[in-house]
């Protein structure tokens, strides 16, 4: 589960520390698809190859619910960066120090993104991500980058295609168009209205959930399940954490007007003015476009497909993004 809010600690070495924010993006003419692929050790969620031209072969988390990109300790390492200043992450489980690093450019198909800041923490001890046996994790991709785009995840193609919001705008609207707000008005994550049974709730777009998460005693929703010892995975100190979860049958969910249909919800306080966060349980079933910088997104009703392998994925030689060598 994604980190829901992100606190910069002062630096321990001002002027020197690096910053976090606006990278440089070169755009290409042409439209940048990257496969979405899934490692042994999380088949649920979406992840895309990257390799890295003095590290080799690693996959990215693509997350939504990141509002900065994150390192993990290891492939910094691995780089050979050097780490200035500090920072903290407040997740779903506490809260954590990070340390940050410059990357050299990242490139997106023809896209270039250059003097991206990540936050750096070790992965595998404070997230709910794993290394698997066949590759390691470089980090998550997170809004930082995502917002310079308009980005459409398939599901049905197993595909994440990035534009220049020049050329991919979307309408004000149609067919399966909503609004997107920015998360406390000016924050790089995104809420958008979701429908629960003639319910309105604004949630957090969180690639990066396998549920969606929505406070169900402040909606009047009556329990389906009570899941009593079950370990969560998340952002935190520790990485995981043995909750009572409770559950919601919903009969009626929408993205707007795009009826979804029935899904099993979880229940999550609502925290910081933060409305739940919106998960692939959700956005698994739609074509999600989202024009993160006009503030619209289109969804269109899909039947997602079992995504690749990493293993086999590298097997049949397809584009990855791209790391180049530190100048």
């Amino acid at each position: 589960m994604s980190a829901v809010r992100v606190v910069l600690a002062a630096a321990l070495l001002p002027g020197c520390a690096y910053t976090l924010g606006r990278a440089d993006v070169q755009y290409a003419a042409d439209l940048a698809v990257l496969p979405l692929v899934q490692p042994s050790t999380d088949t649920r969620r979406w992840y895309v190859p990257l390799h890295s031209d003095t590290a080799g072969d690693y996959l990215l988390f693509v997350d939504t619910g990141y509002t900065y990109t994150t390192c993990d300790d290891d492939f910094v390492a691995a780089l050979g960066l050097t780490t200035r200043g500090r920072g903290s992450v407040r997740g779903e489980l506490g809260k954590l120090p990070t340390s940050k690093a410059k990357l050299p450019t990242l490139q997106l198909g023809e896209h270039l993104v250059s003097g991206l800041t990540c936050q750096v923490r070790d992965l595998g001890a404070t997230s709910s991500i794993d290394d698997p046996d066949e590759v390691p994790v470089a980090g998550v991709l997170g809004m930082d980058v995502l917002r310079r785009f308009v980005v459409t995840f398939d599901p049905a193609d197993g595909t994440m295609a990035l534009q220049p919001p020049s050329d991919g705008a979307l309408p004000d609207a149609g067919e399966g168009v909503v609004v997107l707000k920015r998360e406390f008005l000016f924050g790089n994550r995104s809420v958008l209205p979701l429908h629960l049974d003639g319910r309105v709730v604004w949630p957090v777009v969180d690639t990066g959930a396998t549920d969606t998460y929505v406070d169900g005693e402040r909606l009047g929703l009556e329990p389906s399940e009570v899941q009593a010892n079950a370990t969560l995975r998340g952002s935190g100190g520790t990485g995981s954490s043995v909750r009572t979860l409770v559950h919601y049958d919903i009969a009626d969910v929408r993205l707007g007007e795009v009826a979804i249909g029935a899904v099993e919800l979880t229940d999550r306080r609502r925290s910081g003015g933060v409305d739940g966060l919106l998960g692939l349980d959700v956005l698994g079933a739609v074509l999600a476009e989202y024009d993160w910088a006009n503030g619209r997104a289109r969804f269109v009703p899909v039947q997602a497909r079992e995504l690749p392998s990493w293993t086999s994925w590298r097997d049949a030689g397809q584009p990855a993004a791209r790391l180049h060598a530190p100048p």
